[in-house]
């Protein structure tokens, strides 16, 4: 019995491995995309900033996935550090939700405090019905149907899925003071993140 676990264990750890590989490879051709859109980009332009935010971001991430030992957490950890010097928020969770979506548990978090914690766990349904509509949101008080995020203080929502599978969330609540909203250049990173930080990349 002990022999079949232990071989389910390597097999399960090769998998893995071959995921962090790939996911590695994408990464890293990603960084070289943005960093050649950069070179060919006048450095005072608009673009020119919104392309090396994608490449730092991109390269944090590779880093982490290959200093991190392929571990989730690692990741979760590089996507608070992406949020605060990329984005302008330092109030994040990154979760990870069972697959019937009613339980979360966050993997790993900046700035949040317990009333943020509660309204996790008190709303997780509604939260996951958001997630379930697979859009990255920047989420706008003047639109009705952000109405809900926006009564509970979320600023922009990041699902992490694979195909129809519900996998997790990355959450943003409030911006630095000198933000006052997330803009287009945020939105391509945002979307940067809903593709490269799926937990199943690492076979959870």
């Amino acid at each position: 019995m002990n022999a079949k676990i232990a071989a389910g264990s390597q097999d399960f750890a090769k998998v893995a491995d071959g995921q962090t590989n790939a996911l590695v490879q994408q990464l890293e051709a990603r960084t070289r995309e943005y960093l050649n859109h950069c070179a060919k980009t006048i450095p005072s332009a608009e673009r020119n900033t919104i392309w090396s935010r994608l490449y730092a971001a991109a390269h944090r991430l590779r880093n982490a996935v290959v200093t991190g030992g392929g571990t989730y957490a690692a990741v979760a950890d590089a996507v608070l550090e992406i949020g605060s010097n990329l984005l302008g928020c330092e109030e994040i969770a990154v979760l990870k939700l069972e697959p019937n979506g009613k339980f979360v548990f966050i993997v790993s978090s900046v700035g949040i405090t317990p009333a943020h914690r509660r309204t996790l766990k008190t709303h997780i349904e509604k939260i996951s019905a958001e997630i379930n509509k697979g859009q990255v949101r920047i989420v706008d008080k003047r639109v009705p149907r952000d109405e809900f995020l926006t009564s509970i203080g979320i600023t922009a929502l990041v699902p992490l899925s694979q195909g129809h599978t519900l996998e997790g969330a990355i959450v943003f609540f409030s911006l630095l003071p000198q933000r006052t909203a997330f803009d287009s250049g945020d939105r391509e990173l945002l979307g940067l993140l809903s593709i490269y930080v799926r937990p199943s990349h690492f076979g959870m």
